[in-house]
């Protein structure tokens, strides 16, 4: 692999995490909308910039994948754990899901510790 070349798994992250930030982005109009319809506008509204905002530092991560920005690596890893709590949390009541969840994001917790990585992101 060529000295700069970008490694396979973080375009492959860099791509979820745009999906991923896509899909919260989303799905937080989604909920603002549904609760804004049961008389819970102002809580939607607020769910809902939340979200937002997660679904925009997820689309960053994956953007900053692709440029090898250093920032993307320690926040990548912050909101990787954060991932792992939240499905440990969740698997009393979406069991699969959260096991899948999981396991994904134990193996992207492993790679971003990866020497090759940690290189493209020009951290320690």
């Amino acid at each position: 692999m060529a000295e700069n070349a970008r490694p396979l798994g973080v375009t492959i992250i860099g791509i979820l995490w745009i999906l991923a930030g896509l899909l919260t982005a989303l799905g937080a109009g989604l909920g603002g909308a549904a609760l804004a319809v049961i008389g819970l506008g102002a809580l939607g509204a607020m769910v809902g910039v939340v979200f937002v905002i997660i679904g925009l530092v997820f689309i960053a991560l994956g953007i900053g994948c692709f440029k090898g920005w250093p920032w993307v690596w320690p926040v990548g890893v912050i909101f990787t754990i954060i991932g792992i709590v939240i499905n440990l949390l969740s698997i009393l009541s979406n069991t699969g899901a959260a096991i899948i969840g999981i396991l994904i994001d134990i193996i992207i917790l492993w790679y971003l510790f990866q020497p090759q990585v940690k290189a493209w992101f020009r951290v320690g």
